[in-house]
């Protein structure tokens, strides 16, 4: 009895640090998706007028998050909302209305 107490205790930290592990690798997921659009952005943005340049935004979906996280760390059964809810908050803390559209709102 004593045995199972301990198992269970020591199998309860696990799942949690497995969540924590996997949002952490979400949260780089939505980082790098930024980043590459902001590249590509950066790229375009001597081709595009001055007074363009509000419909020359760049754009950064939930499914950029979830193919990055797929391609990077093996992450294959992400729940879309928690995915668009980690960009969501990445988005927000670096600034991306000034320069990014996103779909994560609207899920």
């Amino acid at each position: 009895m004593f045995r199972d107490l301990l198992r269970r205790l020591r199998q309860r930290p696990a799942g949690g640090q497995r969540t924590t592990h996997t949002d952490s690798q979400l949260r780089e997921s939505a980082d790098i998706a930024i980043t590459s659009a902001r590249r590509t952005l950066a790229r375009r943005m001597p081709l595009i007028p001055a007074h363009d340049w509000n419909e020359g935004r760049a754009r950064v979906d939930v499914q950029d998050v979830l193919d990055t996280a797929r391609e990077h760390f093996g992450l294959t059964d992400v729940d879309r909302a928690r995915a668009a809810a980690v960009l969501r908050a990445r988005y927000e803390l670096r600034t991306g209305p000034l320069d990014l559209d996103t779909d994560a709102y609207d899920c």
